[in-house]
């Protein structure tokens, strides 16, 4: 294969030449800092609460069941309401909107911990913070494809990349520091800071921006979407709980099923679909959907029991597990904003096919550690995953963004983040299941042994085992040791599930990405149907040359 130099530095010229004015052009690193502080107030509320809810449960004396809905009530708005806002985004100007969305989140953030006096008002609080977050983080997206020129987009997006992938666990550590010092009011309120420094900075740097066709907005596909991906998210969380025998989960289930039909044959039909369904034509496209939405299931299913086995099995306390974290983010955020040179030299084939390899590669490296693991087997094997992260997340996002319409820019950012979300929700209800499942199965000879009650507590969870044998001295080490080699196998289970998922999309990303794609400054053009005569005329062309070879 011929190289491809590498592309030249942009300049005011090239701006310009895209509709790009000179002061935004001027200011765009700076728009983009902005962009991604917002991004991260958005984010850090997607983890924030998980270290706080013992605190809540005292506070508000809440049930298990609320419990977890005030971490899931801010998923399922989040998810549901991405494509609805990007649309409105796009229409009435992402500036405007983003802004909005930042509000809505403070507001939400302070009353939890000022005013909210019952377990409903924290879950409903949290909702209106998944509106805010909603409004938020496609529209950052959106901002940073409009504002860079072409040849400078791929590295602006690999930055973003970068902060989207790091941002929910960079949440967690903040949370876990704080509450080691203050109490849970704290993990509402880093949301607000974050959000009170962004507004203005957002209003100050930020260039308004919308769609200069003024596409209407698809209302009656918003709504479809918006009930699909709600059902599609309850169901998600609530099935490995609940199973098949509760009401509201087939309900769900079966209004997402009708409503995402509706909204395919909507689409097909309606002069300006909220999502242009002729998209997934597009090899760029539709790869760049499977492989993100593979990839964040595999990563969160990683994540989710990481938690338990810092404080659980190696011992560690709050903040220590939340500092744990932070070197092994290390990688995506360094490597991250080198991808795009790297593409520019060996292909976008041969950075995300390697990448998903060495993702394989992490999870395998977690199959192989011990009843109690080292931080350096942690360290080692989760640093390879967020290096094969890097390598894969920011070609995946440019390819998705430069095939969608400029113009329509809220309509690729709400479908990339739609993807990662849910990716990342199934990837935490089946592989968090399967961990379930495969703990109560491993420790049953054990609680077999016990009283009922204790019994209870032990097959349940690896943080009831660890609190019975508490309770019982030094007979107790003997149940504290199976359960930790129980829940130990189990994850490790789950981790050969993440690293064959990991390298099953690998040979699709080898087999059908093009050979040809060896840059992602392409500018994204303005009409679908132009861009996908374009592809075709390329895949053709590419074809033709290889065609002597054979």
């Amino acid at each position: 294969m011929p190289k491809t130099p590498a592309a030249p530095a942009s300049s005011l010229e090239d701006a310009l030449a895209e509709g790009i004015a000179e002061s935004t052009y001027r200011r765009r690193w700076a728009i983009l800092a902005t962009l991604c502080f917002a991004l991260m107030t958005a984010m850090i509320a997607n983890m924030s609460l998980n270290l706080a809810l013992p605190d809540l449960a005292v506070e508000f004396e809440m049930t298990q069941l609320q419990l977890t809905w005030v971490v899931e009530a801010f998923s399922l708005v989040f998810a549901s309401l991405l494509f609805v806002a990007a649309a409105i985004a796009d229409r009435y100007g992402r500036k405007r909107v983003m802004m909005v969305g930042l509000a809505i989140f403070v507001i939400a953030s302070i009353y939890s911990p000022f005013f909210a006096q019952t377990g409903g008002e924290l879950i409903a609080s949290r909702a209106l913070m998944g509106i805010g977050g909603a409004l938020v983080m496609p529209t950052t997206l959106s901002l940073v494809n409009v504002v860079f020129p072409s040849k400078e987009r791929p590295k602006a997006i690999a930055i973003w990349s970068a902060v989207a992938g790091v941002g929910m666990m960079f949440g967690s550590v903040l949370t876990g520091v704080l509450l080691h010092f203050f109490d849970w009011h704290a993990a509402f309120l880093l949301g607000a800071v974050f959000g009170l420094v962004a507004l203005p900075v957002t209003a100050r740097i930020v260039p308004e921006s919308v769609d200069e066709k003024r596409t209407p907005v698809d209302w009656v596909g918003g709504f479809l979407i918006t009930v699909a991906l709600a059902g599609i998210v309850y169901t998600i969380m609530e099935v490995p709980s609940h199973g098949w025998d509760d009401t509201l989960t087939v309900v769900a289930a079966v209004a997402a099923g009708v409503c995402l039909a509706l909204f395919i044959a909507w689409e097909n039909r309606v002069e300006h679909p909220m999502l242009d369904l002729s998209l997934f034509r597009r090899s760029r496209f539709s790869l760049s959907v499977i492989s993100v939405t593979l990839t964040f299931f595999a990563m969160m299913g990683a994540f989710f029991g990481m938690t338990q086995i810092f404080q659980l099995v190696m011992g560690y306390d709050e903040i220590t597990t939340s500092v744990a974290f932070i070197p092994s983010m290390l990688p995506m955020m360094l490597v991250g904003p080198l991808v795009p040179k790297l593409v520019e030299k060996v292909g976008t084939r041969w950075t995300v096919v390697p990448g998903l390899v060495v993702i394989a590669g992490g999870f395998l490296l977690m199959t192989t550690w011990p009843t109690v693991p080292s931080y350096w087997d942690f360290l080692v094997a989760m640093s390879t995953v967020t290096l094969g992260m890097a390598l894969v997340m920011t070609p995946a996002t440019n390819m998705l963004m430069s095939s969608v319409p400029r113009n329509r820019s809220g309509m690729g950012s709400a479908m990339n983040d739609t993807t990662r979300e849910l990716g990342a929700s199934l990837g935490i209800a089946v592989l968090g299941s399967m961990i379930a499942n495969a703990y109560a199965s491993n420790i049953a000879p054990v609680a077999d042994q016990l009283p009922a009650e204790a019994a209870g507590y032990v097959g349940d969870s690896l943080a009831g085992a660890m609190s019975v044998a508490g309770q019982m001295g030094d007979a107790g080490a003997s149940i504290a040791q199976a359960a930790q080699a129980a829940f130990m196998d189990a994850n490790q289970h789950a981790m050969l599930i993440s690293a064959i998922i990991a390298g099953v999309t690998a040979l699709i990303m080898l087999v059908a990405l093009p050979r040809g794609e060896r840059s992602l400054s392409a500018e994204p053009v303005d009409d679908a149907d132009e861009a996908f005569e374009a592809e075709l005329a390329s895949d053709a062309a590419e074809a033709e040359a290889r065609e002597p070879l054979a």
